[in-house]
This record gives C-alpha cells, structure tokens and sequence, in this order.
C-alpha cells in the first residue's frame, strides 16, 4: 500500500502498510507531540523514516513474492479452480461453444494464452488437456503432489 497521511482528531500520523504472505505490516509514525505539531524539520525526518521502511517492506514483500512463485507456480481459488484456467462460454458464428480457457503466467514475468474445447473434446478429455498443457508450460513433473491437486480440482469446473 505505502505511505499514506492521516489527520484525525486523536492526531496527524503517517500509516506503512504491507501484507506480506500472512503477515500484515501495520505502523505507525506520529507527526505530533502531545497534541501539537512537530517541527518541519522534524516532519521531513519522519517521512524519511516511513519511506524508507515503506521501501524496505516493498523489497522484502517483493522478495517473498519471487521465492513463493518460484516454489509453487500454480495458485488456487478458495473454491478449489486453478488460478489461469477458466471455463468459458463463446459465442461463435451463432452458436455457443464450452471453452477452457488458459491464461499462465510465466516465470519470467510473461504470459501464454491457449483455449481447449470442452465441445470437442469432452468435458473430462477437455479438463485433463488443459491440466496436462498447463503441465507442459511450466515443466512440472506429472508425478508431483501440485499435479494431483490440480487434478482433483475438476469438481470445482462443472456447472452448477
């Protein structure tokens, strides 16, 4: 979040918020002394501060963000479907066709799209294509523990 400057009735104050995994970093840098301003000079050094330990923060939550994505690059929704992989409906010359649709980040920051036809193929084809494509772009072994979950989280993609 950053820096941000509040003034309320119980003082002016500077709030670094990060969240960074499951720790939240709330802090707090008072502008007053006993109700009363502090000196300008003062307040420039307690900006300083809050920056700088806002930046300190930004590189650790950034650190941690490369770590975590390098250690497990596929994410889950809290109602089990993989994060890049939606199941879709097209409208196509007049018609609708069941799609999923892929959208997988990359390691180095890019991105690949693909789609596999769930009309085509079939629902349970269409669904171990896209889990065995999303396996190929991010070489993860078929073995893996990551391949069995995104595997049993099929439930999650039959409509309702």
């Amino acid at each position: 979040m950053g820096v941000s400057e509040n003034k309320a009735h119980y003082g002016h104050r500077l709030r670094v918020y990060r969240k960074i995994g499951d720790v939240i970093y709330d802090e707090v840098y008072y502008l007053t002394v006993n109700g009363k301003p502090v000196s300008k000079k003062r307040e420039r050094e307690i900006w300083a501060e809050a920056r700088a330990r806002d930046q300190e923060l930004l590189e650790y939550q950034l650190a941690c963000k490369e770590e975590d994505d390098l250690e497990n690059p596929i994410r889950f929704h809290r109602d089990g479907r993989i994060i890049g992989l939606t199941r879709q409906q097209q409208q196509s010359q007049g018609r609708t066709i069941d799609i999923f649709k892929l959208r997988i980040k990359l390691i180095d920051g890019s991105i690949t799209w693909g789609s596999i036809s769930i009309d085509y193929h079939g629902f349970d084809d269409a669904f171990k294509l896209a889990i065995e494509r999303i396996a190929e772009i991010l070489e993860l072994n078929k073995r893996a523990k990551l391949y069995r979950h995104m595997k049993q989280s099929k439930e999650a993609y039959l409509l309702k």
